[in-house]
């Protein structure tokens, strides 16, 4: 058990990680890794991903512990989705959550992408301020965590005084109304661009999707049917498919109370 829990934590670390990648981290023989990788899928905790060459967990971990964060129920409603976006569009697009003081990248399809600019951005962890994802997050969530977040900001922001807190506040209005954000464009590499939108359930947000591509490479005329109405169409399944996981967590999360008084659990009509 304790060598398979270990296992895991792993996988739940590295988010896509090979037999390698878990030897490396554990020192445990592989065989015996590969065999508690299998107890695992059995089980359901854990899935191949063949797409990215190795193994990820599925949204059941959150049964695990009443404090899971819900980043793999979010992954996986937005993998394929995301998947699709990339073979359509062919750029890059990452999903983030808030991690903080900032947005942590848990998933991204640079690997499938023939114009990724770089090897990886998982584990980077993009500003509030100036990032797109970071500013998708702080829009559209509800008002007492973005007044939070801006108490927050303050504290630990040095830049963020009066005058930067009330443009941020102003073009914060101006994401709402667009219905998705752009990074700063002092961001490097500045030969890019990264627009995110938010990935919700009911009044808030769980992450941010975004996509980066070349400013070179698609007009400005273009963006709105080229990047961001395919974007919004990808939000859409997504959240669908959070709906449904969300829905199913919380039912199973009655069904297990209802079972722990002695209740058997409530059934239509």
């Amino acid at each position: 058990m304790r060598r398979a829990l270990e296992v895991l934590r792993t996988v739940n670390r590295l988010r896509i990680a090979s037999v390698t990648d878990i030897y490396a981290a554990t020192g445990l023989p592989k065989p015996t890794i590969v065999r508690m990788l299998e107890t695992l899928i059995t089980d359901g905790y854990v899935a191949r991903d063949n797409m990215f060459g190795g193994y990820r967990v599925t949204c059941r971990v959150h049964e695990l512990t009443k404090g899971y964060g819900g980043i793999s129920m979010v992954i996986e409603a937005s993998r394929a989705p995301a998947i699709e976006l990339t073979r359509r569009m062919k750029w890059p697009i990452g999903i983030g959550v808030l991690e903080g003081d900032a947005i942590s990248i848990q998933f991204w399809t640079g690997a499938i992408s023939p114009w990724a600019h770089t090897n990886t951005v998982l584990g980077l962890r993009p500003t509030l301020l100036s990032s797109a994802m970071g500013r998708s997050y702080v829009a559209f969530c509800p008002e007492e965590e973005r007044e939070k977040l801006f108490a927050s900001m303050r504290e630990t922001v040095e830049e963020f005084t009066a005058q930067k807190e009330n443009e941020f506040r102003h073009l914060l209005a101006r994401v709402r109304t667009d219905g998705f954000a752009l990074r700063d464009p002092r961001t490097e590499p500045k030969q890019m661009t990264t627009i995110a939108v938010p990935l919700m359930f009911e009044d808030k947000v769980l992450a941010a999707m975004s996509v980066s591509f070349y400013k070179s490479a698609v007009p400005l005329q273009n963006i709105a049917p080229q990047i961001v109405a395919p974007m919004k169409e990808t939000r859409g399944k997504i959240e669908e498919n959070l709906s449904l996981l969300m829905r199913d967590a919380r039912s199973s999360a009655l069904t297990e109370v209802d079972t722990t008084h002695g209740l058997a659990p409530l059934t239509p009509g």
